[in-house]
C-alpha cells in the first residue's frame, strides 16, 4: 500500500469513530477498559502510562480507567506535548484538565518528569491490524516515543486501544514504525505478538 492509502484508511476510519453516540462510544468504551483491567501486565504494573481522551474525537473514553488505576495504587503517567515532542506527564486522581481547542487536554496542574521507565503504555489508536501495525494521527509521537524508551532495560508493554469497527485487513508499515504487542477492543484481547510469529 502506498502513503496516501493510509491517509485515506486514516480519514474513513476518523469519520465513522467521530459518528458514534455518545452512549455508544462509553459502553464501548467501558468494555475495552474492563478488558484492560484484566490483562496481568496492568495487573501486576508499577508504573502505566496512559493518554486522556479526547471526547470530541471519540477516542475511547480513559478517564475512568485512569482513576482506577489510581486507585489501585499505581504510579500513572499521560502524554504532553512539548515543542513537538512527547513527553510524561503525572496523573493524580481527580486531575483538572484545561480543554485545547485542537489536541489533547492539559493537566492542571502540569508536573512534566523525566520518567522514562514504564511497564505498559496504553495508545490510542485511529487504526490497526493483527500484527499490531497501527495508524495514528499521523505525527509520529508515539513512534518516536517508544523509539526513545528502547534503551531502557525491560522495554513497555505496548497495548493499543481501538473500537473493533477500527481494525483493518493491513496497515502500511513505515520501516520506523513500533509495532504493537496487543490490541484491545471491546470485541477481546488480540495477540499482536502471536499474529507476527
Amino acid at each position: 500500500m502506498k502513503v496516501n492509502d493510509k491517509e485515506r484508511i486514516r480519514q474513513e476510519l476518523l469519520v465513522r469513530r467521530r459518528s458514534m453516540d455518545r452512549t455508544e462510544w462509553l459502553a464501548r468504551s467501558e468494555a475495552i477498559c474492563d478488558h484492560l483491567k484484566e490483562l496481568d501486565q496492568i495487573r501486576h504494573a508499577e508504573r502505566v502510562h496512559c493518554y486522556v481522551s479526547m471526547e470530541n474525537e471519540r477516542e475511547v473514553s480513559t478517564l475512568p480507567f485512569l482513576e482506577w488505576l489510581c486507585s489501585e495504587r499505581k504510579e500513572v503517567y499521560m502524554p504532553y506535548i512539548e515543542h513537538g515532542t512527547m513527553v510524561a506527564a503525572r496523573y493524580a486522581s481527580g486531575h483538572c484538565f484545561i480543554a485545547k481547542q485542537i489536541g489533547p487536554p492539559i493537566p492542571d496542574p502540569l508536573v512534566v518528569c523525566d520518567e522514562a521507565r514504564f511497564d505498559v503504555v496504553v495508545v490510542p489508536l485511529v487504526g490497526a491490524d493483527r500484527r499490531g501495525a497501527r495508524i495514528g494521527y499521523g505525527k509520529g509521537w508515539y513512534d518516536r516515543f517508544f523509539a526513545s524508551l528502547r534503551s531502557s532495560a525491560t522495554p513497555p508493554f505496548k497495548a493499543g486501544i481501538c473500537f473493533g469497527f477500527q481494525m483493518v485487513d493491513e496497515v502500511p508499515a513505515d520501516p520506523w514504525d513500533q509495532f504493537l504487542d496487543i490490541v484491545v477492543t471491546e470485541n477481546g484481547i488480540i495477540n499482536c505478538m502471536s499474529a507476527r510469529s
